[in-house]
């Protein structure tokens, strides 16, 4: 949500064919997020449906060619990269590696604006 708002854009189509559709979204995830850990793929028996069992991408979408990087356009300098480690923090395959809302409010990019009145 926080990318949709900053970015007036979503990060994630995850649609083929107009509708909501699984392996777009995985394919976009790994994207943008790299390849899930060996444990998230131990989580879920649907997880073989897209990675062998190397954690290799399988599925039959190919996985889009993109970077957080090359798709962050509203920052420049120090402020772009405040943001993708922001979102990097938030962006993890397993749940429990993820920060709190409470982290998160004191994250270097927004506390900037906050540090930077002081």
């Amino acid at each position: 949500m926080v990318w949709d708002l900053v970015q007036d854009s979503h990060l994630f189509f995850a649609k083929r064919n107009g509708l909501l559709d699984d392996e777009q979204h995985l394919a976009e995830m790994v994207s943008l997020m790299g390849p899930p850990p060996p444990e998230f793929l131990r989580r879920s028996q649907k997880c073989r449906q897209f990675w062998d069992e190397q954690g290799n991408w399988k599925g039959s979408m190919p996985v889009p060619e993109q970077s957080l990087e090359i798709r962050e356009r509203q920052f420049s300098g120090g402020d772009k990269e405040l943001f993708l480690n922001f979102l990097r923090r938030i962006f993890r395959w397993l749940p429990e590696e993820r920060p709190t809302a409470e982290e998160l409010a004191y994250d270097d990019f927004l506390m900037q604006p906050i540090i930077s009145d002081a």
